[in-house]
């Protein structure tokens, strides 16, 4: 059967009204046939007959009322407008006649836009770098990302459009085209982000932690956007996938942030030896410190760390340490860190009037036993998080203990999704994260000038190798910005996923992101413009055809 068939019999069948109109065509068929065959004289045929033409008459004006509501609202149906922008070639059709709009960044520069006389054509300027929070446009693919979510709005039509707008419609021209939507992505930070992942799988975040806005979220790797078809047969390094907000990881040493949060929100802030045969917890095998494997794979013997407080065992990452906290803490308390950070919940990044996209949801289990919060506490066993969650947590941190909703749509407005900790709390744990840079696990992220602080995390995977996490703010007394990078079985954070974050401060920086608070006004905000910058909205007419 030809694939527009195809499409079209599913359109139709998912209305209730044709599927009611289908059963009484089938029964009133089968009825009349009944009757002529059993009539027991001519003249009883004739009044079959009779009925058969007035029931026939009526079904088809049934089917054309039923039509008709298509001419009238099937611009406020995804579906039916997806079909016709494939299959209906006619140059006056309405869905050609409307130009999509532009999809921009927060300095009006264009992320998707528009070739006049192509129904599905699309020019995408930062191409695999942006396909994964911008999504792609494609006659085969359908619809994915932003391109998906406002696609009423970009295609110049409503879902919520009243009746008498869409039958207003039927007799007058429609829009020339959609209107654009704008997102808070600076995409000289998104290319950047991209670049520096150079093919290696993982994530980057950057986000303003006071209001949530997301200035990158990239994937890694990405694919054309207008050529979605490999991407989604390649079963191996699955670019299609998001894993900026999709993929769930172990946090590793990332997560010891959430259990000094919680300790300190008990009251707890012990000393505890550390010694370098590590920490064992009844019912599970021993936690050792990473120095513990160095020195055995050198013949040597580990001595640990000795006494540490929470300051020192965060800047050396010490697994003791944290495993001993998290069992000092209790199961109460880590529960209720784990529902205040909210990991097990979707959280949602970019909302329209009819949906939202969210990311996967965590996972926290909820503990019981020692033995689990001791391996749970230093970020390995079940406990799962997205790169997205923990940017979130991670500007809570930043932003005296609440918690912002992410925000990529610029025109929504600032959202806290909630308390993780007090601004007491906060207070206590931002100088021990600027001492992981200063003289811990995170100092080559030290830049001059900017005061970074940050959490290194290297995350054990059974089979492969560990997973790479870095994740800071700066500054580090008044915080400006998040980045948040995670690279797939990239080894230590410090040496994959930092590198990557320095870098893309570095360049945040330069675009005015760290040094200036948000709202504070200026030009700092949009950065210096350059050949890099892309095409602004007020060109898109000349620059595309």
């Amino acid at each position: 059967m030809p694939e527009f068939v195809t499409e079209l019999l599913g359109l139709l069948g998912g209305g209730a009204g044709f599927a009611v109109l289908k059963v009484a065509f089938v029964v009133f068929f089968g009825v009349a046939v009944m009757m002529v065959v059993s009539a027991p004289s001519p003249s009883a045929g004739k009044v079959t007959y009779g009925l058969l033409r007035v029931g026939t008459a009526a079904l088809l004006l049934a089917v054309l009322a039923y039509q008709a509501t298509w001419q009238v609202g099937g611009f406020g149906n995804r579906a039916f407008v997806r079909f016709l922008r494939r299959y209906n070639k006619r140059p006056n059709a309405a869905q050609v006649q409307v130009v999509r709009a532009p999809i921009l960044d927060r300095n009006g520069m264009v992320l998707a836009a528009p070739k006049r006389g192509e129904v599905w054509g699309r020019v995408y300027p930062l191409g695999e770098a942006a396909v994964h929070p911008v999504g792609y446009f494609h006659p085969r693919y359908g619809m994915t990302g932003v391109e998906r979510l406002f696609d009423p709005v970009l295609s110049g039509y409503s879902d919520d459009e009243s009746l008498m707008a869409k039958a207003r419609g039927v007799f007058t021209p429609r829009a020339d085209e959609g209107a654009p939507v704008t997102l808070n992505i600076d995409q000289r930070l998104q290319r950047k982000a991209y670049d520096l992942m150079a093919g290696q799988r993982g994530a980057v975040v950057v986000m303003r932690p006071q209001s949530g806005a997301l200035l990158a979220l990239v994937s890694s790797p990405g694919f054309d956007p207008n050529a979605p078809g490999p991407a989604a047969a390649d079963g191996r390094a699955l670019p299609a996938f998001n894993r900026a907000v999709q993929g769930r990881y172990p946090p590793g040493s990332t997560f010891k942030m959430l259990i000094a949060a919680a300790a300190l929100t008990e009251g707890l802030s012990p000393a505890y030896d550390c010694p370098g045969g590590g920490y064992v917890a009844r019912g599970s095998p021993p936690i050792r410190d990473s120095e513990y494997y160095a020195y055995q794979r050198n013949g040597k013997v580990w001595p640990g760390w000795g006494r540490l407080g929470m300051r020192g065992a965060m800047a050396h990452s010490s697994n003791v340490y944290f495993a001993q906290l998290g069992v000092a803490a209790g199961g109460a308390a880590f529960n209720r860190m784990m529902a205040n950070a909210r990991i097990n919940e979707q959280l949602p990044y970019i909302t329209a009037p009819d949906g939202s996209l969210r990311t996967a949801r965590g996972n926290a289990p909820e503990v019981t036993k020692n033995a689990t919060l001791a391996q749970l506490a230093i970020g390995q066993g079940e406990v799962l998080v997205t790169p997205l969650h923990m940017a979130c947590f991670t500007a809570a941190i930043a932003a005296d203990g609440t918690m912002p909703r992410p925000r990529l749509g610029k025109d929504e407005p600032p959202e806290r999704l909630g308390t993780l900790c007090t601004p007491q709390v906060a207070a206590q744990i931002r100088p021990m994260l600027r001492e992981v840079v200063t003289g811990g696990t995170g100092a080559k992220a030290e830049i001059a000038g900017l005061e970074v602080a940050g959490k290194t995390g290297t995350a054990q995977v059974p089979g492969a190798k560990d997973h790479a996490w870095f994740t800071c703010f700066a500054p580090a007394g008044r915080p400006n910005i998040v980045v948040t990078v995670l690279v797939e079985n990239g080894g230590f954070g410090a040496t994959a996923a930092l590198p990557v974050a320095r870098e893309v401060l570095k360049l945040a920086d330069t675009l005015g992101y760290v040094r200036t608070a948000e709202g504070a006004g200026g030009s700092s905000e949009c950065g210096v413009q350059s050949a890099e910058c892309g095409v602004r909205s007020a060109e898109l007419a000349g620059a595309v055809p």
